[in-house]
């Protein structure tokens, strides 16, 4: 992998801005960190760009229309070698921050249907790592089920072959999943996994 790409983005989108993903994004970030990796991070509850319109202006040139704060996030979503999207569970599914973010990727959709062209280099793509972490209230762990489509069409998108979950249930309140034996350390591994990028 080239020097260029090897540097983790770390998407938070929760609006909690502490909440429990927030915080086992943090510890994956410090494990990251520990083993030298640069981190771009973006916390996407706090930008201002609006979910996809439907408009399929992207089909002619790859292009998004909007001209928007998502612009910032584009280029990460091509050039890091490790993607982190933290994204809570809100009324069954994702929450509309990373649903949004996930929608307005549909320019990557038209590049490579559409237009024909691969936004990622075949190589990269097989040496791509993405992360996905997760938290709900409901203490039911097929609660995740309903984000697995999603995160599939999100990685395939964007040319991420190599993928993990890191979820826990029954975890609601901000600071539970502090309570969770073992969360934290799981998270922190991850993030020191990605050292051979």
């Amino acid at each position: 992998m080239r020097d260029e790409n090897r540097y983790l983005l770390a998407l938070y989108t929760s609006p909690r801005e502490s909440g429990n993903t927030s915080i086992l994004l943090n510890a994956l970030v410090e494990g990251a960190e520990s083993k030298g990796l640069r981190v771009v991070a973006f916390h996407t509850a706090d930008m201002d760009f609006g979910p996809c319109r439907g408009c399929n202006s992207c089909m002619k040139d790859g292009e998004c229309i909007q001209k928007d704060e998502m612009q910032q996030i584009y280029p990460h979503l091509t050039c890091a070698g490790a993607l982190a999207m933290a994204a809570p569970i809100f009324s069954m599914n994702i929450c509309a921050q990373a649903k949004a973010l996930i929608d307005r990727c549909q320019r990557f959709y038209s590049t490579r249907y559409v237009l024909k062209i691969k936004a990622v280099d075949p190589v990269f793509e097989e040496e791509r790592r993405g992360i996905f972490i997760s938290c709900c209230g409901r203490d039911v762990p097929e609660t995740f089920d309903c984000t697995v489509p999603t995160m599939k069409y999100f990685w395939h998108v964007l040319q991420v072959r190599d993928r993990t979950s890191l979820t826990f249930s029954g975890v609601d309140d901000i600071g539970d999943i502090l309570k969770v034996e073992g969360a934290i350390d799981k998270a922190r591994a991850l993030g020191e996994s990605l050292e051979d990028l």
